[in-house]
């Protein structure tokens, strides 16, 4: 249909009824930050994947590209990592929800460092 609003966002969601609805939970937002670290991190491999400037390697290509420690420490974090911080992460939150296990300060730190 034209003219039609696209989907809100679950942010844009709480916002409005904000008011209305409790805060999410910790595991919510630690699940939150994880999906957005694997879109992140699989839009980077697919870069990688698709671009020849990546030819010599992620690390070689953060570092030519930033340069200095910055470039230095960014090329560490790769888009593997990525997704596997990601994964420890939702394993993280599905642990608090279904056994009580409380969310690691790491987790709770990440999480809060990658909202929008």
């Amino acid at each position: 249909m034209t003219g039609q609003k696209p989907a809100m966002t679950m942010r844009e969601i709480r916002e409005q009824l904000g008011h209305y609805l409790p805060p999410p939970s910790q595991a919510l937002t630690v699940h939150e930050a994880a999906a957005r670290i694997r879109r992140t991190a699989e839009r980077a491999a697919a870069d990688v994947a698709d671009n020849a400037y990546w030819s010599s390697s992620w690390a070689n290509g953060i570092t030519n590209a930033l340069g200095g420690a910055a470039g230095d420490l960014a090329a560490l974090f790769t888009p593997e990592l990525a997704v596997q911080l990601a994964d420890w992460l939702d394993e993280r939150a599905s642990a608090n929800v279904r056994c009580g296990e409380p969310i690691p300060g790491l987790a709770a730190a990440i999480s809060e460092a990658v909202q929008p």
